[in-house]
């Protein structure tokens, strides 16, 4: 059962499942530019996928949460946001040991990501095609 979601928003949705999108680029970027050294803004990608990672969780909480009220799976899912970024605090004190920044995005925070995004979108879509 969908919930009936006003033309605004729809449209926060739509800009949300963009954002999620683009976040998902922005790792492939910082991953590649670990081993290709013409990518020389990795730094400043992994800088503006944090930055996204706070509009996530203030989406999730002042949008999204309240769109969703009724649905116990999507706020589920908002809640696992959290996983994630907990996952990202391991760069803590990191940033400038190269070897450490490239385990931790490719082993951590960037499957997290993805893993918690595929689930997301499961519920998004329907509303995101609409």
């Amino acid at each position: 059962m969908m919930t009936q979601l006003t033309p605004e928003q729809l449209t926060v949705v739509r800009h949300y499942a963009a954002l999620l999108d683009t976040i998902e680029e922005g790792f492939h970027y910082v991953i590649e530019s670990f081993s290709n050294y013409g990518r020389t803004q990795g730094d400043v990608v992994l800088a503006d996928i944090f930055t996204a990672f706070g509009q996530i969780e203030q989406t999730n909480e002042r949008s999204l949460a309240h769109f969703f009220a009724d649905d116990v799976a999507l706020l589920n899912e908002l809640q696992r946001f959290s996983a994630v970024v907990e996952e990202a605090w391991k760069l803590d004190g990191k940033l400038h040991d190269p070897n450490a920044k490239k385990q931790i995005v490719e082993k951590y925070v960037a499957p997290a990501f993805e893993a918690w995004k595929v689930s997301m979108m499961q519920h998004l879509r329907p509303y995101v095609e609409q």
